[in-house]
């Protein structure tokens, strides 16, 4: 069982933005000491504490406010470790590593180049269970942010942020668990405002899915034909997690009809096959596709239509123009009348 990350930060920034240096304080039960984050064994209801050696390597006064999360998997089939919606969890997942590591500090303020440790309290369940509970430690510069939110008010638009992460891994036991998927459900949804086919796949074992790929297929109902195709691979799933796969419809638009998602994913030597029939209602397929930004828009109707539109002005012209001509010789006619007339009588 491995992680992918350890300690890191989560944006790219430049050395010299780095206001403290973090290293994780590995104690005697860690299950594996060639790793640099937290992998340890403990019985069911044991206690322990571990610590976190953060050092302040600048001339200014570095606030840190720790935080401790529960694994999920991103939209791009990635591990992350910060808080989240409790929908990035799987119905499965019976003991939130959150709520068994706290911080025993709130906050820790380092002076300039000033070390300090902050602990962590580790309550493991009293129940048993087989697998690994999952998720890691965030650190940021509480300074930082507020640094970031006053140049906010002054105009900057764009600012660096970053924190660092010591990933957690708690187990009761060495056993291995054999890792499972289920398909969850099959919607149209949008990504970044790009029509997408959401598949949600579970992972329902307390186990990390690693090396993962997913090949996925879409078909009419009742046909062979292949209308959407995506494959990729190196991806992985946190432990009872839930992932949200995208098959990218890459600027073609959603139309209505039932369909059928065939897929394949596969983790190491295991391997899961889904089919699963959904639909897109003709309502759902124009409110996406009136958003999706890679949409090719049809503008032909407006230029249809503003054609029709001077057709009919230079109809009602030429209407007009040759009505006040014909107004103009009836008047014309009426005034030669009304002199041959007034010749009669005078004779």
């Amino acid at each position: 069982m491995t992680l992918v990350l350890s300690i890191l930060t989560i944006l790219p920034v430049s050395e010299n933005q780095l206001t403290f240096g973090v290293q994780a304080n590995l104690p005697e039960n860690q299950v594996d000491n060639k790793v640099t984050y937290f992998d340890l064994k403990l019985n069911p209801g044991a206690s322990q504490t571990v610590t976190v050696t953060v050092t302040n390597g600048t001339k200014k006064q570095v606030k840190i406010k720790p935080e401790v999360n529960t694994a999920t998997t991103n939209l791009n089939g990635v591990v992350e470790y910060q808080k989240v919606s409790a929908k990035n969890f799987d119905s499965s997942l019976k003991y939130p590593l959150s709520k068994y590591v706290t911080p025993v500090e709130k906050t820790i303020v380092l002076n300039a180049k000033q070390s300090k440790k902050i602990h962590f309290k580790i309550k493991m369940p009293k129940g048993k269970f087989n697998g690994v509970m999952a998720g890691g430690i965030r650190l940021q510069d509480e300074n930082a942010e507020i640094s970031k939110d006053a140049k906010k008010k002054k105009g900057t638009t764009v600012q660096n942020e970053y924190a660092y992460l010591v990933g957690i891994v708690l187990q009761q036991t060495a056993k291995k668990v054999t890792p499972d998927m289920k398909l969850a459900s099959v919607k149209p949804s949008q990504n970044n405002l790009r029509n997408v086919i959401n598949s949600r796949l579970r992972n329902v074992k307390a186990t990390y899915l690693n090396k993962l790929s997913v090949n996925a297929k879409v078909s009419k109902a009742g046909s062979s034909k292949i209308l959407y195709h995506q494959k990729t691979s190196n991806m992985q799933m946190a432990p009872n997690s839930v992932f949200n796969y995208a098959l990218n419809l890459n600027g073609q638009k959603l139309k209505a009809g039932t369909y059928v998602m065939d897929i394949t994913a596969k983790s190491k030597k295991q391997t899961w096959h889904f089919k699963k029939q959904f639909t897109i209602t003709r309502k759902k397929a124009a409110v996406l596709n009136a958003k999706d930004v890679s949409i090719k828009k049809n503008y032909s109707w407006i230029y249809i239509s503003v054609g029709v539109l001077i057709l009919l002005i230079m109809i009602a012209i030429a209407f007009w123009l040759i009505r006040r001509k014909l107004k103009a010789k009836e008047a014309e006619n009426e005034a030669l009348r009304a002199q041959l007339e007034k010749h009669s009588s005078d004779n």
